[in-house]
């Protein structure tokens, strides 16, 4: 069974361009398809709610089929929202994590009380852990994403967030006042316990190597480079992994596939193939 899912799709968005993983990569990958989500651009936000709906709701249900069958999903999406596809799907096979490793320039933890862009990508942390929505009163688009998904709020004080050097006012109040651990790279295994299963997630724009890799999207100056990511993956093939998720670089401006293929060399630091 392949374990490889590849999810091309941002904010419920069509982004056919990160199929070119399955041409790079000399391992299988699963294209993950949704029936009437073709669209390249949606404006309105309720739209998207929907589809990512949909979308992870399917991922899922993939997710949870692999883990059933002993196998570590590795998911290589568009957005940080397809954290809650994952995590739905370790939920559903009855296995999940002990701690969530969150590896991100930046925060992901606004909410609708202190966004000040709407951005829906700003939000995944904060929507995994169960961070209401301040319109609850008349709707609550969140709780509904995660219910079409099937995820249940995980808790706050099993994650460990690191090298989140770029965040918002409002947010970083935030993150200070949560149980979430915070941390820089080199600190992450001693938030870490070998015995404890883990899901780690990945944001590309975690590396700081804007010559190297120009595709990653939003970079921050003084993070992590390659190297440093690499050391922390192979350091983190002693632990028990159930899934790793990847958050894409900008496909259309990898025109050279440089980003595609660091990226793509770091994933095989964890050596996931073979199960666990």
């Amino acid at each position: 069974m392949n374990n490889r899912l590849l999810v091309p799709f941002l904010m419920g968005q069509r982004r056919d361009g990160l199929g070119r993983v399955c041409t790079l990569d000399h391992r299988p990958w699963d294209v993950l398809e949704v029936a009437d989500c073709q669209d390249t651009l949606l404006t309105d936000s309720n739209e998207k709610m929907r589809r990512m709906g949909r979308i992870y709701a399917r991922l899922a249900g993939s997710v949870c089929q692999l883990r059933r069958a002993g196998r570590v999903p590795l998911s290589i999406a568009g957005d940080c929202v397809s954290t809650l596809g994952v995590l739905g799907g370790l939920q559903q096979a009855g296995c999940p994590p002990d701690r969530i490793l969150w590896l991100d320039a930046h925060g992901d933890f606004h909410t609708w009380e202190t966004t000040q862009t709407q951005y829906l990508g700003g939000m995944p942390l904060a929507m995994l852990v169960g961070r209401g929505d301040r319109r609850q009163r008349e709707r609550d688009a969140i709780g509904g994403l995660r219910a079409a998904i099937g995820m249940q709020p995980y808790s706050e004080h099993q994650v460990v967030l690191s090298d989140a050097r770029d965040l918002d006012p409002g947010e970083m109040e935030a993150i200070r006042a949560s149980g979430i651990v915070c941390c820089e790279i080199d600190q992450v295994l001693d938030q870490l316990d070998p015995r404890q299963s883990l899901y780690l997630h990945f944001d590309t724009d975690v590396i700081d190597a804007p010559e190297a890799m120009p595709a990653l999207k939003y970079h921050v100056k003084h993070g992590p480079g390659p190297a440093d990511i690499g050391a922390l993956f192979r350091a983190l093939r002693g632990f028990p992994l159930l899934a790793v998720s990847v958050s894409a670089w900008h496909e259309e401006q990898d025109l050279d596939n440089r980003a595609a293929l660091a990226c793509l060399a770091l994933l095989d630091e964890l050596a996931l193939d073979g199960g666990r």
